[in-house]
């Protein structure tokens, strides 16, 4: 399936798209889905501007690839938290 992004190397980038979706399915700002998908993350958070490069253009030099583990995690978590207050 081709989604129209594609990495700085040029390969199709779906995870970051697949990231694009859930978020803007959930109808949270990228802050506050960064701070539910911290939430479940445990040790180690992700910071706000890492966030934010998966979010951009691969042209852009902010841009980052977002992992398929990652991936599944966001999935988990917004899966989960579908059907509930996101703000509380």
């Amino acid at each position: 399936m081709h989604t129209g992004e594609f990495t700085r190397e040029g390969r199709e980038s779906s995870a970051n798209e697949r990231l694009r979706e859930l978020v803007e399915a959930s109808g949270l700002t990228q802050a506050q889905a960064l701070a539910k998908f911290n939430e479940a993350m445990g040790l180690r958070p992700i910071a706000l501007s890492t966030w934010k490069g998966y979010f951009v253009t691969p042209q852009s030099s902010r841009w980052r690839t977002f992992s398929a583990a990652f991936l599944a995690h966001a999935a988990r978590v917004f899966a989960r938290r579908r059907n509930r207050d996101w703000l509380v």
